[in-house]
């Protein structure tokens, strides 16, 4: 083989590689798009996805006005997905439509859960919801300071807790049993009596969360805000746009 066509190979290998990262990096740090500014909120509309660099609730209920009261959320409007999404993302909170009897309200004027008061503070919430609808999750990714969480709720009662704050490398909080999907992991838990070993953080299948883990996380344990837009089964409708007290 030629040194030309090994070098035509490396530059072809090289472009491709360049586009597939471009593309990643897209499809994770425009969130949400842009919004057309002749868009009416109330005109019912399809799913748009959402996750990266946010933080949401997912509650196994439709009843949205319920919610928003538990969550002590103010100035409601109907609000169509694009224009919530938007919103969510700029401080205020959205409440989708139903899917699948799960209700997700996402927005960065939720509490953040990046602290142990503001872990303290959604799990107040989580008990609430989940002991008048059985279950309610959070989640939280925060690209900046590599901040990832979920905790579950069921009948009223914390069940799982996990926070890990990569710009730290350690976790703030972990409580409670690993769920069946977290067993199949191997989730760096610095408070662990393993983590005193030096060795410990040697292991390569050793696992540090990431968003897109935090994604995997929600879609075994109800719904993956970032995959709305490839589902079928979600008819055009309108949520809730609010704002916390």
């Amino acid at each position: 083989m030629s040194i030309k066509v090994i070098v035509g190979l490396i530059l072809i290998a090289t472009i491709v590689m360049i586009f597939y990262i471009k593309r990643v990096s897209s499809k994770q740090s425009n969130y949400p798009l842009t919004v057309p500014t002749n868009i009416d909120k109330i005109v019912p509309d399809s799913p748009v996805s959402f996750g990266y660099k946010c933080m949401w609730f997912a509650i196994k209920s439709d009843n949205k006005k319920r919610i928003a009261k538990i969550l002590e959320l103010n100035n409601l409007t109907d609000c169509n997905w694009q224009i919530g999404i938007d919103k969510a993302y700029n401080g205020s909170v959205f409440i989708t439509p139903s899917i699948n009897g799960w209700t997700l309200v996402c927005g960065w004027g939720l509490p953040h859960g990046d602290s142990k008061k503001s872990i303290d503070t959604v799990k107040s919430k989580l008990k609430i919801l989940s002991k008048e609808f059985n279950e309610a999750q959070f989640f939280c990714s925060h690209r900046v300071t590599e901040y990832h969480c979920w905790i579950k709720s069921t009948k009223g009662h914390i069940q799982r807790v996990y926070s890990f704050l990569g710009e730290a490398g350690e976790n703030i909080i972990v409580e409670g049993d690993q769920t069946e999907f977290e067993k199949t992991l191997k989730l760096v838990n610095t408070f662990s009596e393993e983590a005193k070993n030096k060795a410990y953080y040697e292991n390569e299948k050793l696992i540090y969360p990431d968003e897109d883990l935090v994604m995997q996380v929600a879609e075994h344990w109800s719904i993956n805000p970032s995959k709305l837009e490839e589902r079928k089964d979600i008819e055009p409708s309108l949520g809730l746009l609010g704002q916390r007290k």
